[in-house]
């Protein structure tokens, strides 16, 4: 997601109530995630194409340690080719881009129903 894109889905998602960490790749994502003072991490929001490490591979690493973890990927690939890509590892939520702040605060909110 670009910088600014970014900016405001974190606004929204911070006026519906939820805490977000931001991350400014996959490897610093992570780092925040393997933080011991962020156990309560329960939805994983991420692009699939990312400097130093993608979603997906971002995902898989998470899905170790969090195995219940809801992972929403978003991505500008069509949403067979993300999926495919993710198997047999995992079965991810998908937000093709571009997408507005209401179909990501609508998936957000199933995603946090399901947990």
């Amino acid at each position: 997601m670009r910088p600014a894109a970014f900016g405001v889905f974190s606004t929204v998602l911070r006026r519906d109530g939820y805490r977000v960490l931001e991350a400014r790749n996959g490897v610093e994502a992570l780092e925040l995630a393997n933080d011991p003072s962020h156990e309560d991490i329960h939805i994983l929001l991420s692009n699939v194409a990312m400097l130093y490490m993608g979603g997906i591979q971002l995902a898989e690493q998470l899905r170790e340690t969090r195995p219940n973890i809801q992972i929403l990927l978003t991505s500008g690939l069509p949403n067979q080719e993300v999926i495919e890509r993710c198997e047999p590892y995992f079965s991810p939520d998908f937000l093709a881009k571009p997408f507005s702040v209401s179909d990501l605060s609508w998936k957000i909110k199933q995603l946090a129903a399901a947990i």
